[in-house]
Parts: structure tokens; sequence; C-alpha cells
């Protein structure tokens, strides 16, 4: 798989926001200031202020909503007429509701209507009202969001038999607990045991809907010993030692016991350098060995790989076990470059236990150490698939030009120079040769007829027009997965159009239009990109490769470990850097707003780019896993040429992401400017020569 489209396929599995749709500010003749105006007449004279304070923060609010639906300043009827219609539903006026129902049948997002009314107020919805809408609305997603709500909302209420009656398969685990409960308090007391002892056995604690569950397997006599210990061991697997804790009490004191033990060896992995106790179950010791060494070789590698040899057959490890244990202490030591990791994974590759991470680790080592002869035999082993990645392929070029074969490796170059990405401009650098961007030309689309043939495209027109992106987003995932394979690069051209960015690069990379670049790397927010990047002195089209790795251009999300906006800032970064600019104390709801966004991000590549003097390279690595873990990546005690420090990151993600960036900075300053900039003229060497640059600030 292409570095590009390994990239444009990470920006699909982005969360969506799972909040409640926003609702935007109305027009004056609606609730908006015509209401303000009217608590003011109530307040008096004497309460400006508090209008004041009021009026400023409706004016932070208004920031938040996207520049789309502010720009053309005004709702249509129908749409304004939907927004009431929502006000309405969510305070069950039901003679509001029964009106804008009547006003709204044609309206795109009638079915909005119906779905939201039914959903907040299923006790006061014929049960066939319900029935009727998910079956009409079975190739929209809101009829399994309705479906999903409903047989929640019964299993909460316990209308077990209704539950019963409507109920199909499902993979939501708390859905299939009130099945088991539904079907214990109707007759089907074998079925719901059977299910409940595979529900239980999990290595969370259980959940609301799931608690009954335990108490129905004690009241059965249905809780077994083999099912606590197979729990435990989900639990230990899953580092939850309190979970595991709790389960033991329903053991023996000579299991608790054993339970303890297991504990202790999880926090204390180097027990497993001695015989594990004579009393603890040779079922039960070997989980705990397995988990022991491999938490051991975290730390001391050469440790772990001793005890496995030593009492591997003692405990009874088959010899896939073994192979697996002696994998993954490769690799551990090879994730923090132990000097025996080389060693370690040439043993596990050399006895056909190979797998693509222990070769590519085992490339990767020696690219780092320059071991050009072992790096080539490393890739022979890789199969086909593999070696004819790019990024091997670029490999097997310099080893063959470092052996002197340089003949094979221009052979190569050549080959991969025709491409555009990260390799093939490194490529084209030591050929010598133009760098190729093989842009198609723009596709024009009949929108009109792709909106009529498809209701989603409908609705997300209307969604959008209103702010409702959450919505809208989810539309477009039903869509992706009812288009024609032929339709998606009409779909990623129109959503473009649209300014949803996010949704069109992950559309064209579905329909795998890599060439597209106006699809693929657009440039809106460029008035405060070009202004950011000016004030900060860094180069706006870098600032564009990184929004466009961080987030596809998507200004509202925000990433499970709290990274915020276009330039994905943690709020704590945003913090510090805005001191620094004359920002106090930045707002989560700043970061969500393009200009303060770019901004910040733009100021932080500036930060990063004076901290490591001018080093692009390290500059973009600290924008990703931070300065500090940067910094213990320099070598101390040689220079290493820009690619291989590249490619010898130890964090994956890192390694990936500094790839990306260059490759999509050098995309945008073509784009921008006609011209690009030379990744030899931005890769210097990284060495002893950057160590000074650790304790900049």
């Amino acid at each position: 798989m292409r570095l590009n489209q390994l990239v444009d396929n990470m920006a699909f599995h982005r969360a969506l926001p799972i909040a409640a749709p926003l609702q935007i500010q109305r027009n004056a003749n609606s609730t908006g200031l015509s209401s303000l105006q009217g608590q003011k007449k109530t307040w008096g004279a004497s309460s400006k202020q508090a209008l004041t304070r009021l009026l400023a923060a409706v004016g932070v609010i208004l920031l938040s909503f996207s520049a789309n639906s502010f720009a053309k300043n005004s709702l249509t009827e129908p749409q304004q007429a939907f927004l009431d219609a929502y006000d309405a539903i969510k305070a069950n006026d039901r003679p509001a509701i029964a009106k804008y129902k009547a006003q709204l049948q044609d309206y795109p997002l009638y079915p909005y209507v119906l779905y939201h009314d039914y959903r907040l107020h299923f006790d006061h919805t014929p049960t066939r009202r319900i029935v009727q809408f998910i079956k009409d609305n079975q190739n929209n997603y809101l009829g399994d969001r309705l479906y999903t709500h409903w047989l929640t909302h019964l299993g909460k209420t316990k209308q077990w038999q209704s539950y019963l009656k409507h109920y199909t398969p499902q993979e939501s685990r708390d859905l299939q607990c009130y099945l088991a409960r539904a079907q214990a308090q109707h007759n089907q007391l074998d079925a719901a045991l059977k299910r409940a002892k595979t529900l239980w056995v999990s290595d969370r604690k259980l959940s609301k809907a799931c608690r009954p569950l335990d108490a129905l397997l004690r009241k059965h006599k249905q809780l077994t010993g083999s099912m606590i210990w197979q729990r435990i061991e989900l639990a230990m697997k899953k580092n939850r030692l309190s979970l595991a804790k709790q389960l033991s009490k329903d053991l023996s004191r000579s299991e608790r016991a054993m339970v303890e033990q297991w504990i202790k060896v999880y926090k204390e992995p180097q027990r497993v350098t001695d015989p594990l106790p004579k009393n603890m179950s040779p079922v039960v010791r070997k989980p705990v060995f397995i988990q022991g060494v491999k938490r051991l070789a975290n730390r001391e590698p050469e440790l772990a790989l001793n005890s496995l040899e030593r009492f591997h057959a003692q405990y009874g490890l088959s010899n896939k076990q073994y192979n697996e244990l002696k994998r993954s202490i490769a690799l551990r030591s090879a994730y923090r470059y132990n000097p025996k990791a080389s060693e370690y994974l040439q043993a596990v590759n050399g006895n056909g236990e190979a797998t693509e991470d222990s070769l590519r680790w085992q490339a990767q080592i020696a690219l780092k150490d320059s071991n050009w002869s072992m790096l080539l035999d490393t890739i022979e082993l890789m199969d086909k698939e593999q070696q004819n990645e790019t990024q091997w392929q670029y490999w097997k070029a310099r080893a063959l030009a470092a052996s002197g074969d340089e003949t094979s490796a221009k052979r190569l170059y050549r080959k991969l120079a025709k491409q555009r990405n990260f390799y093939a401009f490194l490529a084209a650098d030591i050929l010598k040769s133009d760098y190729q961007f093989n842009p198609d030309p723009v596709q024009p689309i009949d929108s009109a007829t792709l909106i009529k043939k498809y209701p989603q495209l409908q609705r997300m027109q209307e969604l959008l027009a209103i702010d409702w992106l959450t919505s809208a987003k989810r539309e477009w995932y039903s869509l992706l997965d009812q288009l024609d394979a032929s339709e998606l690069h009409a779909v990623s051209i129109l959503t473009s159009q649209w300014e949803q960015h996010s949704m069109a690069i992950t559309t064209a990379a579905r329909a795998q239009k890599w060439n597209d670049l106006q699809v693929r790397f657009p440039t809106p927010h460029k008035t405060p990109v070009m202004q950011s990047a000016k004030k900060h002195n860094v180069d706006p089209a870098w600032v564009y490769g990184v929004i466009r790795r961080e987030s596809a251009f998507s200004h509202t999300i925000r990433s499970s470990a709290g990274a915020i906006g276009l330039m994905q800032l943690m709020p704590q970064t945003a913090k510090y850097i805005g001191r620094k600019i004359g920002i106090r104390k930045p707002s989560r709801q700043m970061l969500t707003e393009p200009k303060s966004n770019i901004e910040l991000g733009s100021a932080y590549l500036s930060y990063l780019y004076k901290k490591y003097d001018g080093n692009k390279v390290l500059a973009t690595a600290a924008y990703n896993a931070g300065p500090k873990r940067v910094d213990s990546w320099i070598p101390d005690d040689r220079s290493l040429p820009a690619d291989q420090w590249i490619d010898s990151i130890p964090f994956t993600e890192t390694r990936s992401y500094v790839k990306a960036v260059l490759e999509y900075t050098t995309i945008f300053k073509s784009l921008l400017n006609k011209k690009y900039d030379r990744l030899k003229d931005v890769m210097p060497p990284i060495g002893p020569t950057n160590v000074a640059s650790k304790s900049a600030q």
C-alpha cells in the first residue's frame, strides 16, 4: 500500500463526534435576537451589564458555528420551519409538532422530524408507527438508529414481550443482555441461561443492562469456577487488576491466593526468573508465566528470554506459544533498539517464524546501523507484496548503491521517481530529476442528477445548511455503503464543492482516485493560513501539510487523546504557546474555530522550528510525538542521514506522520507556488550537531 493511500485511509477511521446536533442561531424574526430584546425590556435599564455579558456569550457561541452556514446569513422557510419543529419536539408541544409535520411532509428532512419525535417520546408513540418508520428507513441510517434506541427503551422499561417480538440479532452487548433477560421472563429459561453464560464471561465490569444476568446465573446455580477463571484471565490480559481481584471473591481461599500471586507477578514481572509457587495450579501457572515474560521483556528482554528457555517445557507451553513469546521478546527489544535486538530478530526470522512486523523491524535496525548487506538479506525474506512496497523498494535501491551496484539501484530509483510520494521524491533527488505530481484533469460532474438519485445527498445539503454537521456526516457514511463504485469519485467532487473536505478526501480514497489533487489537497482557510504563516515565519505549505495529516480539514474533530481542531492541538500545548504569543487561556471552544486554531498551531510549529535550529524534520516529528521524545531519538555519537533517521523512529505513528507531512508539504508548495522545495534541501543529517538544540527553549 502506498504511503499516501495509507494516510488517506487513516483519515477514514477518525471518530465522528456523537453529541446531539447543534442548533444554529436564528434570524432576528425568530427566537434569537428578538428574545434577547424582550428580555431587555423585562429587565430594564439596570440590567445593561447583564445583557452585555449575555450578548458576548452569544458571540462566542456563534464563533463555533461553521462559516458555511453564516456566509448565507439566512435560512429558507422550510429550514427555519424544521428548526422550529425540532424546538417543538424537544418541548413536546404536540399541537406545534402536528402543524410542522403537516407543513414539512415534502421536505427532505421530514424523516428527521419523525425520528426525533419518536426517539424522544417512545411512551407516547404507537408501536405501529415506530415499526413503520424503521421499515420505511431501512436503507437510511435513521431507521437503524431508531431501532437501536427503541430496543434500548424496551429493555430499560422491561417491556419484555414487545422486546422478544421485535428483536433481531444485534452486535450490542447490552441489547443481547436485554434479550437474555426477556427470555428468562417468558418461559425460555434454557436459552436465557445459555446466552447469559456467554455474556457473563467478559473482560469488563458488567454494565447496568447486563448486571442482572449475574443474579440469574447464581439463582440457577449456573456460575461455575471455570467461568470465573476464564473471566479473571481476560481481565488480567486487559490489565484490569481490580476486576480480577473482585472476581476472585467467589473462589476458594487457595484459589484466591493464586490470583494474588498472579497480580504480584504482573506488578513485579522479574518474579518469572524464579520458579513459580508449587501450589499454583498448572492451568493457572501457564498464563501467569506467559504474561510475566511479556511484561519483563519490556524492561529486560535478555532476562525474559532466559526465563522462557528455562521454564517453557516445565510450564507446558506449546511450540506455538513458545515461538510467539520469542517473537514478542525480539520485537520488544527492537522497539527500544536494544543492542541484542538484531540477534533476537534474526533467530526468529531465520526459523520460519517471521511475520511482517518482525521482518520490518529487522530491516529497520539494519538501515539504522547502515548494515546494507543485512538490509538486503532481510528484504529478500519478505513476501512479494511487502517487498514491492515503495518503502522497501527505496531501501533496496539505497542498499544496492551502498554495496556498489549502482546500475540496479538506478533502475529502482527511476521506477520510483515516476510516482508521487515521499520515497518517489527522495529517489528523484538522487537522480536529480523533476518531481512527478501526476495530477488528473478536473472532472465535470452532473451534480443535479446525482443529488436527485440519492436522498442522502438531498438531506446532506439541508443538514449542512442548518449546521447539523454530525447528522450530515452520518448520512455520508450511510451513502458510502450504497454508492456504485463508479459514482464514488463524483461524490468526492461534490462534497469537495460543498467544502466538506474530510468527506471528500475519504471518498476519493475509496474511489482510489489518488491523482485528483484538487479534491485530495484543497486549500481552504487560505487567509488565516497565509497570515499566521507570515506572522510566525513558517512555510504556509507546511501548515497545510500538518492540517491535512492531522485532521483532513475537519475543524470539529477531537482525538481520543484530547487533541482538538484543524491542527489537533492539545489544550495544554495551546495554553503554553498562547502565553508566548499573547493569547491568555485559549478555550477549548476557541480551538475548534479555524482561525484561532491555525494561529496557535502555526505559532507552535514556529516554536519547534526555532528549537531545532530550522530542522523541519525534527520539528515535524516533535509536533506529533513531543519534543522530549524526539530529543531522546537524536543520536549523540554520529550523524545519520535524515531518511535513515526518519525510518528508524521507534514510534510507528510518528514515522508515518513525518513522511506524510513532508510529502504533503511538497505537494501543497507546488499547488500554491507552482514550484517546490526538494526534500534533500529540508532533510539535513541528524546527529551531534542537533544536540545543542535539545535544551533550547
